[in-house]
């Protein structure tokens, strides 16, 4: 009796959780571009996740039968008829100062060989830009540390400069140039020697070769430029 009143009891404490995932498969894949059948729930700009090869993609084309997504890795891996699933989350990053001297890819993840990233807060890839109302006046020059740009074309801090030239013409020099600057400022102000706030430089490397990205890195460690 105590036996069955036990059973009885254990039946009644009984919870059923459920799970539901939109789920899909992969009908089609080149060129970066993966199309999935299956996600009719999946929203636009939603993080998707492919399953079989650990990559991750946006939805953007959303069709009837179909959904065009943008691989965010490569698409050697991804084959006809991997599953795919929706994530529920807008593409974001991790966002802070803990990111100064780190070098991470496009979706925020560490890929210099450190610790993961500690950060406390996420913004969204996608935002609107503060209105020219909201934007704080330029008022400050930024000492490039190249006396032609200094003396010819002064810049503001804030301001939207563009350095434009040629194939290997050493466009990436003046701006590695500018960040070696800034860091020596930077100590100065750390010193006490130079009354200023310091300046926070981010390089970010659009279709540049890993090996370049690299040897960019090693001469701002170099030059102690990564702190």
């Amino acid at each position: 009796m105590e036996f069955s009143e036990k059973i009885k009891q254990q039946v009644q404490n009984l919870e059923f959780k459920t799970d539901t995932k939109n789920v899909g498969e992969v009908v089609m894949v080149g060129d970066g571009i993966a199309e999935v059948t299956g996600l009719s729930n999946v929203g636009s700009s939603e993080l998707v996740y492919f399953e079989n090869s650990d990559t991750y993609g946006i939805a953007l084309n959303i069709e009837n039968l179909k959904v065009g997504v943008v691989l965010l890795g490569s698409e050697v891996k991804i084959k006809e008829g991997d599953k795919v699933s929706a994530t529920g989350k807008v593409l974001e990053v991790p966002v802070g100062k803990e990111l100064l001297g780190r070098t991470i890819n496009a979706l925020g993840q560490v890929i210099d060989g450190g610790e993961e990233l500690n950060t406390k807060e996420h913004y969204p890839i996608e935002q609107k830009a503060p209105g020219v109302i909201f934007r704080k006046s330029v008022g400050r020059p930024l000492q490039t540390g190249i006396k032609v740009i200094d003396g010819v074309i002064p810049v503001g801090r804030g301001q939207r400069e563009l350095i434009i030239g040629d194939r290997q013409t050493g466009k990436t020099a003046v701006g590695i140039d500018i960040i070696i600057s800034q860091a020596k400022i930077n100590n100065m102000i750390e010193a006490g020697e130079v009354d200023d706030k310091p300046v926070y430089c981010i390089y970010v490397a659009v279709g540049q070769k890993a090996s370049k990205v690299a040897l960019i890195k090693e001469k701002l460690k170099e030059v102690g430029a990564l702190k």
